[in-house]
């Protein structure tokens, strides 16, 4: 009997502290900013992740060599280098966390997209990324509304159309499958990227290439290197 009603007063707290944070934990979770102590919130009910990064626009824009200009997003265990963010959340977390909002990969895109990209006539680097449509905004302490990704892209002289944003995925890479394998960590990619989880499905590896094929950063619209930042990808119908 004392059991029981133990049970009872556990279960009246517990009732409390969800009618308090209005009426669904899982609710009161997603409505948190995402922070460096907690890089990843997803809401189911508004199919929205956010994540915590770190901006570098100065540094994009002076990057050069291989890659330069090409990751929008990457994880920050990652091999792939001056990104204009960077998180503390992996690529792979970030693909499950789209898929338990609805997302659908693509899969669509080989390695040889990025292993053939100095070829020309090479199909597969003129491959695009496919899967669902994502919104991607971008917000800090200060800005008065969330940004649009596409407001602070200068168009890439090759295509001036405004990003697509297409889950390609590409989970399935070996790297992703081997314990401890070093691995790029993509995100999210400028360009139809093999490895990167969410991708410009409007321009191919083969446009990364063409010379001056390039996205620079309109750093006026945003704050300096090394603010902390909220990415937040809404998956679209």
């Amino acid at each position: 009997m004392k059991s029981q009603t133990v049970a009872r007063k556990f279960y009246l707290v517990f009732l409390s502290v969800v009618c308090f944070l209005g009426g669904s934990p899982s609710l009161a979770r997603a409505s948190q900013p995402a922070t460096m102590e907690t890089p990843l919130v997803i809401s189911s009910e508004s199919k929205q992740v956010t994540l915590y990064g770190v901006i570098y626009p100065g540094r994009f824009n002076r990057a050069e060599g291989d890659e330069a200009h090409y990751h929008l997003l990457t994880w920050k265990g990652g091999h792939s280098k001056n990104a204009l963010i960077e998180t503390p959340v992996d690529d792979l977390t970030f693909h499950d966390a789209l898929i338990k909002i609805g997302g659908q990969p693509g899969n669509t895109l080989s390695m040889e997209a990025w292993t053939q990209r100095a070829d020309p006539d090479s199909p597969a680097s003129q491959q695009k990324a496919s899967g669902s449509r994502f919104a991607v905004f971008l917000s800090w302490q200060g800005a008065p509304k969330r940004l649009p990704i596409y407001r602070i892209l200068r168009s890439s002289p090759s295509d001036p159309q405004l990003p697509v944003w297409n889950f390609e995925g590409n989970r399935g890479r070996w790297f992703n499958r081997v314990p401890f394998a070093p691995r790029p960590g993509c995100l999210v990619c400028l360009y139809s990227c093999p490895s990167g989880k969410l991708s410009n499905g409007k321009l191919s590896i083969a446009d990364y290439m063409a010379r001056p094929g390039r996205f620079q950063i309109d750093t006026e619209r945003l704050p300096p290197d090394r603010t902390p930042v909220q990415v937040i990808f809404e998956l679209l119908p």
